[in-house]
């Protein structure tokens, strides 16, 4: 064959695997099936736009620091109503205690935290209710706002550490998510000790759009 016709051949062929290394690049980005299940029983929950959607929750928070210190567990209510009503109550013994009832920016960073936990690019695993992923806390933290008093925003972090996350879908809407927060001990680049334990956070729906989860779970 004629050097001449060699050209345009090997310039195909330089195409071709352009082409599929682009398609490659492409599908191994994309977010598998379970991640898409759970961000999208996410979006379910909480509404499109987010906060269109009524739900009633549970927020467990539980910290093992180790040694003497033991754990304390606290468990607060959030009862929302859109567009603007969201009230928290703090479990006291048998019964509830209002304790807030949030402004409407305090409402929008709340429900930008809810959302945000199980965003971000680390895949999803798992199938049916049952979901779970593994990410570093620098990771989470650069994803997940940390509210406080003037700002809404995520807040990077130095500490090393790692979040276990479990998802549960039902009906194709997001009814709990747990995270297992492990920070092991470790001295810091001002040479301080970080605070070192375990942590244990919770989000259970327990109403959402006026239905029980109860009731989605046996669906």
């Amino acid at each position: 064959m004629p050097r001449r016709n060699l050209i345009p051949l090997l310039l195909l062929a330089v195409l071709t695997v352009g082409a599929l290394g682009f398609a490659v690049l492409g599908a191994s980005s994309a977010p598998s099936g379970a991640t898409l299940t759970v961000q999208n029983s996410s979006v379910r929950t909480f509404g499109t736009p987010t906060g269109s959607t009524s739900f009633a929750m549970d927020l467990v928070n539980t910290i093992s620091a180790g040694g003497a210190k033991g754990t304390t567990s606290q468990v607060r209510q959030v009862d929302y109503r859109p567009p603007d009503r969201m009230s928290v109550y703090q479990d006291v013994g048998s019964s509830s205690k209002l304790i807030a009832v949030l402004t409407p920016p305090a409402i929008a960073c709340s429900l930008s935290t809810y959302t945000a936990i199980v965003g971000g690019d680390t895949p999803w695993t798992g199938k049916g209710t049952a979901f779970v992923r593994t990410e570093s806390l620098s990771t989470y933290d650069a994803r997940v706002p940390a509210p406080t008093r003037t700002t809404c925003a995520p807040r990077a972090t130095t500490v090393l550490g790692t979040v276990h996350e479990r998802a549960a879908v039902h009906a194709g809407y997001l009814v709990g998510v747990r995270l297992t927060v492990v920070v092991p001990p470790q001295t810091l680049a001002n040479g301080r000790h970080a605070a070192s334990g375990t942590e244990n956070q919770a989000l259970v729906l327990l109403e959402i759009n006026g239905t029980r989860t109860a009731a989605l779970s046996s669906s």
